[in-house]
């Protein structure tokens, strides 16, 4: 049975204190007041301070011995992550430094163009292109939580990935007046009001603040499979009974309390990051016709395909008999 050493500490002290009083010819009734005084309290908060210190000595003598044991088997874990997931974290590494290049190449060929062609599309080039490069950044993040078996961190990552493709989906359809109104909204704390230039919000009521529902609701990724797996992700996110019960690295046993790696799950954030980031990089290349752009976008949207197969054949190969 497990030992609480603080109380029995605790108890070990009061009965030799009691024990002393005892011994002293003190009578019943001023040791029943002394046990209902705070004296008592006081006492125990003592101990407890005094035993605090000791722990957080002993923990500061023995801390690099046991970090670096924990180090040893976190890479182990990584290393078994890497035999079981090595070929779909490739496959979605490789899309990201691939359009990391791409975006690049096309970055240089819009800087080569007239300036009134420029002058036309810039706000939207602008605002389009800073949100790309927050979604490769943040792409790479939910490969590193999968790497390191995080599927519901990767997951929660996940919302503001598809968030920002919804963002730019909105700002390329509505033009320069609303990407104008993103750029400088960026100084000040309006999360989506700048929104509300745009026709489709010409209506709207004037009492009620632009949400990003409503800016959801007239975007491609706003599909009921899309609504669903975003609300999911809102309840990775929060503290909510759903996200709390039920977790993507948990398997199928939900008594199991995870509170750490597992190898689990890490294909539903995988596969729809890959989508989002493509679909961000496709809002980018439409600005400019640019055939390599063009030809890197639809090999994009091939691979995305090739990463979900990666995913299904690993999940059938090492989790089939779990599902079952």
């Amino acid at each position: 049975m497990p030992n609480d050493y603080t109380t029995e500490m605790f108890m070990k002290t009061l009965n030799e204190l009691l024990e002393n009083k005892i011994n002293k010819g003190i009578s019943e009734d001023e040791i029943d007041k002394f046990l209902q005084s705070e004296a008592i309290s006081n006492m125990y908060q003592k101990i407890v301070k005094v035993m605090a210190d000791d722990v957080a000595k002993t923990i500061e003598a023995i801390m690099y011995e046991k970090v670096l044991e924990e180090r040893a088997y976190t890479d182990e874990f990584i290393a078994r992550m890497e035999q079981k997931w090595g070929k779909a974290f490739v496959a979605s590494e490789a899309l990201y430094i691939c359009v990391i290049e791409s975006a690049q190449s096309y970055g240089k060929y819009v800087v080569e163009q007239p300036k009134e062609k420029k002058d036309e599309v810039a706000f939207v080039y602008k605002a389009i292109i800073s949100i790309h490069a927050r979604a490769c950044q943040e792409y790479l993040e939910i490969l590193c939580l999968c790497r390191n078996g995080f599927a519901d961190g990767a997951y929660a990552r996940w919302r503001s990935l598809y968030e920002l493709s919804i963002i730019s989906d909105f700002i390329r359809k509505n033009g320069r007046r609303v990407a104008e109104s993103f750029l400088k909204a960026a100084d000040t704390e309006d999360r989506y009001e700048w929104a509300r230039c745009a026709e489709c919000f010409r209506h709207y009521s004037k009492d009620k603040f632009i949400t990003f529902g409503a800016i959801q609701k007239q975007c491609a990724l706003s599909t009921t499979e899309w609504r669903e797996q975003y609300n999911l992700s809102n309840q990775l996110v929060h503290a909510s009974p759903q996200g709390t019960m039920y977790r993507l690295g948990n398997k199928l046993d939900t008594e199991i309390l995870s509170a750490g790696h597992s190898d689990y799950g890490v294909s539903t954030p995988m596969v729809q990051a890959a989508i989002c980031l493509v679909c961000i990089t496709a809002d980018l290349f439409t600005l400019f016709q640019h055939g390599d752009s063009m030809v890197s976008m639809i090999a994009f949207h091939n691979w995305v395909d090739k990463i979900q197969n990666y995913c299904n054949e690993i999940e059938k190969n090492c989790f089939e008999d779990e599902k079952q």
